[in-house]
C-alpha cells in the first residue's frame, strides 16, 4: 500500500525520479542529504547524525546512531563521492571555513555542531516532491528504492542487507517492492 497521509509504505522511486529529486533540491545541503540516503540506504536519523569525520571514502554510521546499534560502513559510490565533494565546497562557503571532523555534516541553521532536525529534512522533501508531483514519498523512500533497485539488478539479499543494516532478511523483505512483472516472471519460469 502506498503511503498516504503518513500511513502505509513509502513510495519506491526510480533512478530517474531520484535524479529529479537531487536536481530540484532546495539547497546543496538537501541535495547532499538525499544523495547519502540514495546511495547508502541510510535512515534519516542516521544521516542527520553524521559529522564530517564520518565521510571519508565511506560513510560510517556509528552504532550510537543506528536503529540496530551496530556500526555500519558503506563505501562511497562514485556519484556520492562527487556529491560530497561539491557539498564540502558549499558548506565551506556558507560557514566561512573548512569543516572540522567533529562538525555536523547537515547542521541546523546558525550552527555547525547541532544537526538539522528531522522535521526540517522532512518538510524540504515533502515540498520538493509536491512541486514535482510525486506522491507517497517520505525520507524512507530512499531506503526502499535502494533495496528494490538492487534486488532488480540481481544483487543478492545478504549484500543488500549489509548495506541497509537490517538485522534479518525478514525485516529487509518489508522494504522490497515486487511488481506484477516480477511475479509473472516467477510464475512463468516455474
Amino acid at each position: 500500500m502506498a503511503k498516504v497521509d503518513r500511513h502505509g509504505s513509502a513510495t519506491t522511486l526510480t533512478a530517474e525520479q531520484l535524479d529529479q529529486l537531487l536536481d530540484e533540491a532546495p539547497s546543496p545541503r538537501y541535495r547532499a542529504l538525499w544523495a547519502i540516503q540514495r546511495w547508502t540506504a541510510g535512515r534519516i536519523g542516521e544521516c542527520l547524525a553524521l559529522s564530517w569525520g564520518d565521510v571519508n571514502g565511506a560513510v560510517t554510521f556509528r552504532r550510537a546512531n543506528t536503529k540496530t546499534k551496530r556500526t555500519r560502513q558503506v563505501p562511497a559510490a562514485t556519484r556520492l563521492a562527487a556529491e560530497l565533494d561539491a557539498y564540502r565546497h558549499a558548506w565551506t562557503k556558507e560557514h566561512g571555513h573548512q569543516p572540522a571532523r567533529s562538525e555536523s555534516l547537515f547542521p541546523a541553521k546558525g550552527s555547525t555542531h547541532t544537526p538539522m532536525s528531522r522535521q526540517a529534512a522532512d518538510k524540504a522533501l515533502r515540498q520538493t516532491c509536491a512541486a514535482l508531483g510525486m506522491q507517497g514519498v517520505s525520507t524512507h523512500s530512499f531506503r526502499r528504492s535502494f533495496a528494490t533497485s538492487a534486488l532488480r539488478r540481481g544483487v543478492d539479499l545478504p549484500t543488500i542487507q549489509r548495506v541497509t543494516g537490517h538485522k534479518s532478511l525478514g525485516s529487509l523483505g518489508h522494504y522490497l517492492e515486487v511488481g506484477e512483472a516480477e511475479v509473472m516472471a516467477a510464475i512463468e519460469g516455474a
